[in-house]
């Protein structure tokens, strides 16, 4: 310990003095033995010459004693960052271009990693995050949907594997008496969900379990956010009532903003047993979900049998529907990653390829640098410098070139990271956190660092290759011609042209994919339309008082100047599933429990296939004699009809609503219209079911106005019609539908926009890289090429010759990327759409794109190649 301690204190505080001591001492005994030489009758040179001989290197000696006295490791390693420092100083333009290729691969990896840390790697932000489950209901034809709140109740009464189960459902109320009607976001949830995510009371209290009770008055808890902007962010608002669908509500507390990574943010939360209590059959399926803790030790598997078990004792005491559902666990980490998990591991791996294709520019580099460097390696290593040390200094200059290009790659990453957030920003959940944490600088250095130990492999197998007595004897140029250093380079570049390929044909699938989605006809004319969504509050008790509503408003629209034609839905084109049932076909053998099919529900009204532009391709649409006392009727897509009469026509034929097992209505068909996407524009059809307004009404209802002109003009007079029709009825949204249809392709955009980015990137780098090695192997075929030009060779013959280098690299390079293309091509299928993952016509221009890029790149060598001067390189050898 006590040597340990005198050698540092020798690096940090005496190094100085050791040194000058050591001169010191080293002179006077040459200087002793110099007198004691003279005194037996040397003369002065002779006794000098004989006691310097007599003592050895002095270099060697001082090195020897600072090895004992200092950290020669550690001293070795700094007087190579010096000398790296000193080389980067002298060759400013060769070390400019490695950094800056370095940066940009290091910088785009940091900038999409820091969007993949806390979007998919960072734990969740809850007490005990990675043990939260959430549950839901399946059986073998759907999975993850609500569960009952009889299921619900067993679930967290008999359960043995959760320490804690909370159901929670969301909605919309309407809060009147403070000014204008409101529509607010609601949460039912039970009282130990606020515990389950970590939420604290600021103000007063939150819901517990009194608050459960019937014959209690309601209470409510309002979230901060709600709280500081809308009413007043003081303590005062505790004792106070919100009127909410015509209920008075107390306030009770302020909650903490919750994490929102399962619930869509909250304004007021209430308790879910008052309105559940009173349900006593396990079918009576509403939107619940359940979050669930495992206990300590407890698996996902287990938890799983545990509640399973419970379902099929619940499936023998009270039979019926449900008998084939089981519990649906699926971690919350995995949960809300899920959708988007591919998207982003897509655009990581691109950004790897980008720095694969930098390190391989990079390598090639350094490659040339080293073998340019083979006379000096050579003198170096017979003037005594051992292998370990050339090794060395190349590790290191290698490792400060990729650290240096890591420093610049933060800047890169600090404005790619900018641009992302504006992008993505609608396409990708969370981006609010995404900011280089020390997590991302942490992975920003461990890939400078690795990218480095990479780079100096290829000089390193050089080192170790290296024939001392031929680099002496051989020139420079010679020297670094080697067929091994020829072969390796180009095995560089053909790479980085089989990685640019690969991702220009991915980025070519995306974007064939989005032109796909953005110009395949969607089934209607989205042209000219305003959607105006409305939630009828509580107050509207029956329904005939929405079907009142609904025809009144309607009239009031129509009669608006520039207004074609207004029709209702509940849920329209492209607006996900507003709600599915199963069915059966009466005239069909009734399916298994497990096979029932399931299809899409909707409702419209009179004329909303007319005022959509959706075509009716069999029997009729809805009229005003599809009363609500009228026989129970239905129209089917064109996808609902195929599959159950192939090449006959379902007007006429009955669908059960339910299926065979359950109560249902039986409704006829009298019409078959046109296919349109519920689920988005990049979306297949699936079956859909309309059934008439008046027939099924429905609270919730997208108003569909097609206008003669602009629809944005517009939206001030529906607005006032609708305050005319009811003021106390808030608007949920009013957008131009064109708007809100394109919107739904926000994430397939991103995603498309930026791999064309890194493709572009891939393909710049690519190109400096065949530049490279073609002006390499020009600058060392001068002397050839002058003196096969001296002999009658055409300048043609020569162009011949450096095009047909860069011929065979490119198509070396486009069939390994051709290959791996295509093998990838499984790994993006999933986010195609419109076409194959294979298609060969995508393959065929990624591969005429890089072959032109190859041979822009190799314009300029060639042409040089072909301007070679015979004289004067003869005379300069």
């Amino acid at each position: 310990m006590r040597e340990w301690l005198a050698k540092l204190s020798g690096l940090l505080v005496h190094r100085r003095d050791l040194e000058e001591d050591l001169h010191e001492e080293i002179t006077a005994h040459i200087d002793c033995e110099t007198q004691e030489n003279i005194e037996r009758g040397m003369t002065p040179d002779a006794a000098q010459a004989a006691a310097r001989r007599h003592f050895g290197n002095p270099t060697l000696t001082t090195e020897r004693a600072q090895e004992a006295w200092m950290f020669s490791g550690w001293e070795t390693f700094w007087q190579e960052v010096r000398q790296t420092l000193r080389g980067i100083r002298r060759s400013p333009g060769f070390s400019l271009i490695v950094i800056l290729t370095l940066a940009l691969g290091i910088g785009a990896n940091t900038a999409i990693f820091s969007v993949v840390y806390p979007v998919l790697l960072k734990p969740l932000p809850f007490p005990a995050g990675d043990r939260l489950v959430r549950l839901g209901e399946s059986s073998e034809k759907a999975h993850g949907f609500s569960v009952s709140w009889l299921n619900y109740q067993h679930w967290r009464q008999d359960n043995r594997s959760f320490e804690d189960m909370a159901a929670y459902e969301q909605m919309h109320m309407t809060l009147t008496g403070r000014e204008d009607p409101q529509l607010i976001r609601a949460a039912a949830v039970a009282p130990s969900l606020f515990s389950l995510v970590g939420m604290q009371p600021i103000v007063g209290r939150l819901l517990d379990a009194r608050d459960d009770q019937l014959g209690t008055p309601p209470v409510l808890v309002v979230s901060e956010n709600f709280w500081t902007t809308k009413l007043g962010g003081k303590a005062s608002i505790l004792g106070t009532t919100l009127a909410l669908d015509g209920t008075l509500f107390q306030v009770v507390g302020v909650a903490s903003s919750d994490p929102g990574f399962f619930l869509k943010p909250a304004d007021v939360y209430l308790s879910i047993a008052r309105l559940h209590s009173r349900e006593v059959n396990r079918g009576q399926h509403g939107s619940i979900r359940v979050l669930g803790r495992l206990k300590p030790g407890a698996t996902l598997m287990s938890a799983h049998s545990d509640l399973d078990a419970i379902m099929r004792r619940l499936a023998e005491v009270d039979p019926g529907p449900e008998n084939d559902h089981r519990a649906d666990l699926l971690p919350l980490k995995e949960f809300w990653r899920a959708e988007i998990r591919p998207t982003l591991l897509l655009l990581f791996a691109a950004v790897g390829l980008v720095l694969a294709i930098a390190c391989a520019n990079v390598a090639s580099l350094l490659l040339a640098r080293s073998t340019a460097r083979t006379r000096e390696i050579a003198i170096r290593t017979a003037i005594g410098a051992g292998r370990l040390r050339l090794i060395r200094s190349m590790l290191v200059e290698s490792l400060m070139l990729s650290v240096l290009g890591g420093l610049a790659g933060l800047l890169v990453a600090y404005g790619c990271l900018r641009t992302l957030l504006n992008l993505a920003q609608p396409a990708i959940p969370h981006l609010t956190e995404t900011t280089l944490h020390p997590q991302v600088l942490a992975f920003t250095g461990g890939i400078a660092i690795l990218t480095g130990l990479m780079l100096s492999l290829a000089p390193i197998l050089l080192t170790r290759r290296l024939s001392l007595v031929a680099a002496l004897k051989e020139n420079t140029q010679s020297a670094t011609s080697s067929r091994a250093g020829r072969a390796f380079r180009s095995a560089l570049v053909a790479g980085e042209i089989a990685l640019t390929l690969l991702l220009v044909f991915t980025s070519g699938l995306l974007l064939s994919s989005l032109i796909a989605a953005q110009t395949r006809p969607p089934g209607f004319m989205p042209e000219r339309l305003l959607a105006l969504e409305l939630i009828l509050p509580g107050s509207y008790k029956t329904d005939e008082a929405v079907r009142g509503f609904h025809d009144r408003l309607t009239e009031s629209l129509r009669a608006l100047p520039g207004v074609e034609s207004v029709s209702s839905v509940n849920c329209p084109p492209s607006a996900g599933d507003c709600g599915d049932n199963f069915y059966s076909i009466p005239d069909r053998p009734a399916p298994a429990q497990g096979d029932v099919p399931v299809a899409l529900f909707n409702m419209a009204d009179g004329g909303y296939f007319r005022t959509m532009g959706i075509p009716v391709v069999a029997g009729r649409e809805f009229t005003e004699a599809d009363r609500r006392d009228a026989p129970r009727v239905a129209i089917v897509n064109q996808t609902f009809a195929r599959r159950w009469w192939p090449g006959e026509s379902a007007v006429g034929r009955e669908i059960k609503v339910g299926g065979p097992y359950r109560d249902g209505e039986t409704l006829q068909i009298i019409g078959v219209v046109g296919d349109v996407s519920q689920m988005g524009l990049d979306t297949e059809p699936v079956e859909e079911t309309f059934r008439p307004f008046p027939q099924a009404p429905s609270w919730a209802m997208v108003m569909m106005i097609r206008t003669s002109g602009d629809p944005g003009a517009l939206s001030a007079a529906v607005r006032h019609t609708v305050h005319q029709a009811d003021g106390k009825l808030p608007i949920q949204s009013l957008q131009v539908f064109e708007k809100t249809l394109a919107n739904t392709l926000d994430r397939r955009r991103f995603s498309t926009l930026l791999l064309a980015l890194f493709a572009g990137l891939a393909m710049t780098l690519a190109a400096v890289g065949i530049y490279g090695l073609l002006a390499y192997w020009v600058s060392m075929r001068e002397k050839d090429i002058a003196i096969r030009m001296a002999l009658g060779a055409r300048r043609s013959i020569i162009l011949r010759d450096v095009s047909l280098q860069a011929l065979q690299l490119a198509v070396l390079g486009i069939a390994v990327g051709a290959l791996s293309a295509w093998i990838a091509s499984r790994w993006v299928a999933a986010l195609v759409f419109g076409i194959s993952a294979q298609s060969p016509v995508t393959m065929a221009g990624a591969a005429f794109v890089v072959g032109v890029l190859a041979g822009l790149a190799s314009a300029v060598p060639a042409w040089r190649a072909t301007r070679v001067d015979p004289l004067s390189k003869l005379r300069e050898s």
